[in-house]
């Protein structure tokens, strides 16, 4: 038995063919229960807002990406723990080789880039992704007070801080 590929929560797909080295625009926005599907493949409270505006070009050496995600994500602050909001603004710029040529030495920034295969492109799992990337790994809402500040214990910042004084002491006795 062999494992099928996970559906993406949102999928826009451009067939590859179609386009032009000009590329097409596309304006992306995932309904109300796709964002909740994004959410929660990525840990968040919600996704209250999301959409891209992506201009998709293709030749026969590469796919190129780019344009704006645009995002409002319900997060929680990882210093209060309150909930928050976190707006999300980032251009894109992404490409893709079509297939794999082994490159000269002095080309490496053709080895750095994915090498796309297929005959289609999903740009919808490419914004989830992109969004992925542009989320604040440690979001912190504005003026936050550290739970640490106010429950911590003594300023021990961890269990570990206590061994450490235990081990300076017996040092300093021997």
């Amino acid at each position: 038995m062999t494992d099928a590929a996970p559906v993406p929560e949102y999928s826009v797909v451009v067939e590859l063919a179609d386009l032009s080295k000009n590329g097409r625009i596309y304006a992306l926005e995932p309904k109300s229960e796709e964002r909740l599907a994004i959410a929660h493949r990525l840990g968040v409270a919600d996704v209250a807002s999301l959409s891209g505006e992506l201009r998709v070009s293709a030749s026969k050496q590469k796919i190129s990406v780019s344009g704006r995600l645009r995002a409002r994500l319900a997060r929680q602050c990882v210093a209060s723990l309150e909930d928050m909001l976190e707006d999300i603004d980032e251009p894109v710029d992404l490409e893709f080789l079509r297939s794999f040529t082994p490159a000269r030495d002095d080309d490496d920034a053709v080895e750095e880039m994915e090498v796309h295969e297929g005959a289609v492109i999903d740009i919808g799992e490419l914004l989830v992704q992109q969004l992925s990337l542009a989320m604040s790994p440690f979001p912190r809402k504005p003026g936050a007070r550290s739970l640490v500040e106010d429950y911590g214990s003594g300023g021990r910042l961890s269990p570990f801080s206590e061994l450490l004084d235990r081990k300076i002491k017996s040092n300093k006795n021997q």
